[in-house]
């Protein structure tokens, strides 16, 4: 960007620093957002293309969605994947 700037205003893109970002915003519903982060990531077991890898949450609500991520993420049930209480196997 900075490079751009000092060379005659280029127009660019700039894209956010790897792989499929998930964006939270203000306005949002923590509690839905923190369950589809979480699911986002950890639906089947990370192996998707576009797993939310990385989770951007606007500064007013951030400390909000960390708790409630932190509370869902361990409430999360790994085990043997033929129990259906099981959320994730093996890795």
């Amino acid at each position: 960007m900075q490079a751009a700037a000092k060379s005659n205003l280029k127009h660019v893109s700039l894209e956010l620093g790897g792989k499929s970002p998930l964006i939270i915003f203000d306005d949002a519903d923590v509690d839905k957002a923190a369950d589809l982060a979480l699911l986002g990531i950890l639906a089947n077991k990370g192996e998707i293309c576009v797993a939310s890898s990385r989770v951007f949450v606007q500064e007013g609500i951030y400390d909000q969605v960390e708790k409630k991520l932190v509370e869902k993420a361990k409430a999360w049930i790994v085990g043997d994947p033929f129990d259906p209480k099981s959320q994730q196997g093996p890795q």
